[in-house]
């Protein structure tokens, strides 16, 4: 009967253990997970971006207010609070893992000339929306975009498949507490957050749209 107990206690001792385990674990990779799930927010985005560029190549009229309010959000949202997080996990990271250093310092260098494209483009934009003639050629105007779009893309895959693995797979409790403290004052989300600012208001709807639609 003793020895029953002991190892009925030992299992609930076990399993204890790895409960304890499995929560650390989930708390470890909190951080990558809402950094992937923004990715796949931005993927959504640039599928709207693209379908606009679609109506510009056509000779359509696109949806000037639609593609500021995307423009906008990835630059005073994507460049100034997602990838700033990126950047404080990677300077971590590379503590642990120098073989890093190549892979880290091609993305934080993406996150520059992303940002800066991303900027001009917005500025193009809103030129367009506050009245300035579009004496461009259309093409001119599509290119910025399209490249745009492709670099945010491929740039985001390489985080998913390789940063973030090595994140996710290196990176300790310790080496997370450091990261949120660096972190933690960084902005919410205006528009996939708790609270959707009113400035994004339409581009939710349109969001919703597009999901209804897919599924």
């Amino acid at each position: 009967m003793l020895e029953s107990l002991d190892k009925h206690t030992s299992l609930i001792s076990a399993n204890s253990y790895v409960l304890l385990f499995n929560l650390k674990e989930m708390a470890v990779a909190k951080e990558i997970f809402k950094l992937r799930k923004e990715h796949v927010n931005f993927k959504k985005l640039l599928s709207l971006l693209d379908a606009q560029l679609d109506h510009l190549h056509k000779g359509d009229e696109p949806d000037y207010q639609l593609m500021t309010d995307i423009m906008y959000y990835m630059t005073e949202y994507s460049d100034t609070t997602h990838h700033p997080k990126e950047e404080a996990i990677f300077s971590v990271l590379l503590e642990r893992d120098s073989t890093a250093k190549k892979y880290i310092a091609e993305i934080t260098g993406q996150h520059h000339t992303i940002g800066e494209s991303g900027a001009n483009f917005h500025e193009t934009l809103e030129n367009i929306l506050n009245g300035e003639p579009v004496i461009m050629r259309l093409q001119d105007l599509e290119k910025p975009g399209r490249t745009y779009v492709a670099n945010l893309r491929a740039h985001m895959d390489k985080e998913d498949r390789n940063l973030f693995v090595r994140a996710e797979q290196l990176l300790n409790e310790k080496d997370w507490k450091k990261i949120d403290a660096k972190i933690q004052h960084h902005k919410s989300d205006p528009l996939f957050g708790t609270h959707v600012e009113e400035r994004f208001s339409s581009l939710c709807n349109q969001l919703g749209q597009m999901e209804t639609k897919s599924s």
